[in-house]
């Protein structure tokens, strides 16, 4: 790998933009003896997302089966059925596993390496390349690219040279192929910051319009500053449209930095993003007892009271909820936390039934997409082809990982679409290396 280099070479066979888990495996799967491939990161070290995924963890598959995986990527999943054909969770495990990574099966058919770090999967790879002579660059960023008039791609590379008091300087690489793998918008930090986007679009490709997806929410009013830090497990998480629901899921979520998060949350996230900027009015009505309905709730509310009848009711709320909820829900249901619990009402019971059942928070909007783990949104399907990654548009352009629009759930989905759509892009180009005999010298 090179560090703010000058390429050995202003010509190549195979040009990729992105060395992330996209980049990085078609690479590899690209590779021909004597032909030049090299791979472009903007940053100054390579897979930079890959190495945070997991909280560092990397979650890198799932042992679902392709129909559930389809499923995951909602509206656009079956795009991925040609590839998830081709390179699927077994076969990435094993990829890996000749690679020296091995790995254990967690909750919820999750995927982890043993060694707990995905800086072991992102070494792996580049060592890979390494022993394939694949030339890697860091810290040039693609600006443009055209087609010249002899067909060929010309890529304009920039570097933000510090040593002289930050002059940019240029370069232009030519290309028989293009592969973007350039990301999507989110964790702007690590590279994935949309110039893909820009790119595509600039080659005559349509960008359906960019929103974050798998992100926590905003809610309207103050209760998710008065739960903050507050984590809730085994709850069911409904979300209404006025007064019609659109999505109900069980699971965990909590609320930090004063937004709604978590695995329910997030998995919704997308769906909800869209209603809202449709026009529609939303609210999440969270379930804290979904194992109770509401008459086996009241009994317990009732059976907790008449054993702490010698305390509090704030004493029968502790309970019923975490400590850090306790003040809201007395807020809310008008309730003194000091009275005997002798003196609940019927109403009060009922009020605080009600809320355990069904705690009403609006939602305005998500966080930014710089914390959105993944992008919704990117270059249109229906200007790909599915069996090769290459443009229907543009013959030689070929697209992987996070700046097609697919998006799927947590749990490893992403992370395989990633790997899966970067190897089929990297075969379609060394076939079409081969089948033309190209040698560079």
């Amino acid at each position: 790998m090179k560090k703010n280099p000058d390429p050995l070479y202003s010509e190549y066979s195979i040009i990729i933009v992105g060395a992330g888990p996209a980049g990085l495996i078609a690479a590899i799967e690209s590779s021909v003896k004597n032909v030049r491939i090299i791979v472009i990161e903007q940053k100054f070290k390579p897979a930079m997302k890959l190495r945070i995924t997991g909280k560092g963890s990397c979650n890198i598959t799932n042992n679902a089966g392709v129909e559930e995986f389809i499923k995951n990527f909602g509206r656009n999943g079956r795009f991925l059925r040609q590839s998830f054909n081709k390179f699927f969770n077994d076969d990435l495990i094993g990829y890996f596993n000749e690679l020296g990574v091995d790995f254990e099966l967690e909750r919820g058919g999750r995927y982890y390496p043993k060694s707990g770090k995905a800086e072991t999967i992102a070494d792996s790879l580049l060592d890979r390349l390494k022993d394939l002579n694949i030339e890697i660059v860091t810290n040039y960023k693609a600006e443009n690219i055209i087609v010249n008039n002899s067909g060929k791609f010309e890529v304009e590379l920039s570097e933000k040279d510090r040593s002289a008091d930050g002059i940019d300087t240029t370069l232009t690489l030519k290309g028989e192929r293009i592969l973007l793998a350039a990301g999507g918008r989110s964790y702007p930090g690590t590279g994935s910051d949309g110039s893909g986007f820009i790119l595509a679009e600039g080659l005559g490709h349509t960008i359906v319009p960019i929103i974050p997806a798998l992100v926590p929410l905003k809610g309207k009013g103050d209760i998710p500053e008065q739960l903050n830090g507050l984590s809730i497990r085994n709850c069911r998480v409904k979300v209404f449209s006025g007064d019609k629901k659109v999505g109900e899921q069980f699971g965990e979520m909590e609320f930090r930095d004063n937004e709604i998060a978590g695995p329910v949350i997030l998995s919704m996230s997308r769906d909800i993003i869209e209603k809202i900027r449709n026009g529609e009015k939303i609210f999440l009505s969270i379930d804290l007892k979904p194992a109770l309905d509401y008459k086996k709730l009241d009994n317990r509310i009732l059976r907790e009271a008449s054993d702490k009848k010698n305390k509090s009711c704030g004493d029968v709320l502790r309970t019923l909820l975490p400590e850090k909820a306790i003040n809201l829900f007395l807020e809310l249901t008008g309730i003194d936390g000091n009275k005997n619990p002798g003196q609940f009402t019927s109403h009060e019971r009922k009020k605080l039934n009600n809320l355990l059942k069904g705690l009403i928070i609006p939602v305005k909007g998500s966080a930014s997409i710089s914390k959105a783990l993944v992008t919704s949104g990117g270059v249109s399907l229906r200007e790909v082809d599915p069996l090769t990654m290459g443009s229907k548009i543009i013959q030689g352009l070929y697209f992987a990982g996070e700046v097609l629009d697919i998006d799927g759930e947590t749990g490893g989905f992403n992370l395989q679409a990633a790997f899966s759509t970067g190897w089929v892009a990297g075969r379609s180009m060394k076939e079409s290396i081969e089948k033309r005999g190209e040698k560079d010298e």
